[in-house]
């Protein structure tokens, strides 16, 4: 008949052996250790982690192009967030390698519809806050600050592809960062729902726009000629908030000493 010992009835059976030739309070130690061991013991294998890479990340100027390129590809793949940050990244797994190819990309995929389909910030816009938050540490905020000023500011989408796997018509400002603002106004101007092919198509055009935009504001940071020009929403609004508010709320928060 068989026996199936675990590793701590292994180690606890073979303790008497090993006082047998152990002796005094140097074997018991080891024996002490050994069962210690076995105590901590996982599913995972046992080895020494290496200390994780200090930010910020060193970072090579990259094409917005081909960035836009694989943003809009990778929309189709795994969505917005998704699309930003790999087109960022993989690029960079292949200029620097270490500790970029480590990064494990599809953790970033929840951002989609403003995270998991709640439509709050564009998860084009968390995606770019992850590769930013990599690549510049605390400086990345304020790219990230101007980022989503220019998104609200602009009339998008703006990239062509080559072959797209649909054709839309318009391009709208949204004045809002929030996902459900962005598109909402974009489909009700091209006339869709939500689960078309045009769509889609105009996410994936708006994924390359924000990736091409955050790789220059990267490029212009990385040639030391990056100024922020947005200033603090929180400073200037004294409440954490966007641009639009009355457009969707017909009231707002009091906030103690300012004048509404």
């Amino acid at each position: 008949m068989k026996v199936k010992l675990t590793r701590r009835e292994f180690v606890i059976g073979s303790a008497g052996f090993t006082t047998g030739i152990a002796i005094g309070s140097q074997g018991l130690n080891i024996i002490k250790n050994l069962i210690t061991s076995a105590d901590k013991e996982t599913s995972r294998p046992i080895k020494v982690a290496n200390k994780p890479p200090l930010l910020p990340w060193p970072y090579k100027k990259l094409d917005p192009e081909k960035v836009a390129k694989i943003a809009y590809e990778n929309w189709y793949k795994e969505f917005c967030a998704y699309a930003v940050t790999s087109a960022i990244l993989l690029p960079l797994c292949k200029e620097i390698g270490e500790p970029y190819t480590s990064f494990p990309l599809e953790s970033v995929r929840w951002g989609h519809g403003g995270v998991v389909g709640w439509g709050t910030t564009c998860g084009t816009l968390l995606g770019a806050g992850f590769a930013l938050s990599l690549i510049a540490g605390k400086e990345g905020e304020n790219i990230l600050n101007d980022l989503i000023y220019w998104y609200t500011k602009s009339e998008l989408p703006i990239y062509e592809p080559e072959n797209p796997k649909a054709r839309i018509r318009n391009r709208n400002k949204s004045n809002s960062p929030l996902c459900h603002i962005s598109v909402g106004k974009w489909m009700k101007k091209e006339d869709v729902r939500f689960y078309t092919l045009e769509r889609k198509e105009r996410c994936a055009r708006l994924s390359a726009d924000v990736a091409s935009k955050t790789v220059k504001l990267l490029n212009e940071w990385k040639d030391g000629k990056y100024t922020p020009v947005h200033k603090s929403q929180a400073k200037t609004h004294q409440i954490t908030a966007q641009n639009n508010c009355l457009e969707c709320h017909r009231s707002l928060p009091i906030i103690p000493g300012t004048k509404m």
